[in-house]
């Protein structure tokens, strides 16, 4: 039987977040909690996402962008050379 559940994208970027510090418990050091918290490890398996208290930590400890760890609370950023994000200096 197939799984027919596909890994949430934001699943993958806090796995992506993970794997980078060398697993959760280097990790919750890295955002300033104790190795043997369980906060990451609920955030994989309950929550399949970064939590909100604790994102903008993730992102700066690991480099993940905030964006991928949660876009439905930070958008992903327009590109600086789309025209139509370009102000008019006329």
């Amino acid at each position: 039987m197939t799984n027919l559940n596909p890994i949430p994208p934001t699943l993958i970027a806090l796995q992506k977040a993970i794997d980078i510090a060398g697993g959760q418990a280097e990790l919750s050091v890295k955002i300033g909690l104790d190795r043997t918290s369980s906060n990451v490890g609920v955030m994989v398996s309950r929550d399949k996402k970064a939590s909100v208290k604790y994102v903008a930590k993730i992102s700066e400890a690991t480099g993940v962008p905030c964006y991928e760890l949660r876009p439905d609370i930070f958008p992903t950023p327009e590109p600086a050379n789309d025209p139509s994000n370009q102000q008019d200096l006329a």
